[in-house]
């Protein structure tokens, strides 16, 4: 019998006030990473140096850039979705703040330096 579930992919997604900045299939790494480590595992018992890097997220590098350009007002989350990334990248495009709002109530925030309204003198 067939599965009518469909495939969840894990993203993370970096947005300021002008829009989607950065996407990220996490989904996609993880199994890069389980590779990367089972070719690392048979250089390392056949004495080869470790040459290879894991792919990875930067988020670190994502948090300083929004931190520095604190203007723009940068949002960091981690979501799950059953878009595909170019059905995502689109509805970023077509409708910012539904895809913004909609990553807020499903996503792992992991930063946000979202402008308040009420502190806004000038809209």
């Amino acid at each position: 019998m067939r599965s009518s579930k469909k495939k969840t992919t894990r993203f993370v997604a970096m947005w300021d006030m002008t829009g989607l900045e950065c996407l990220i299939n996490v989904t996609n790494l993880n199994k890069e990473h389980e590779q990367w480590e089972k070719e690392n595992i048979f250089r390392i018992l056949k004495d080869q140096n470790r040459t290879l890097k894991p792919a990875h997220v930067p988020l670190e590098m994502m948090i300083l850039r929004a931190k520095v350009n604190s203007q723009r007002h940068y949002e960091i989350y981690a979501f799950d979705s059953e878009l595909s990334e170019q059905d995502i990248r689109e509805t970023f495009e077509d409708s910012p703040q539904v895809m913004a709002d909609a990553i807020r109530n499903v996503g792992h925030k992991f930063y946000s330096d979202r402008a308040n309204k009420k502190q806004q003198v000038i809209v």
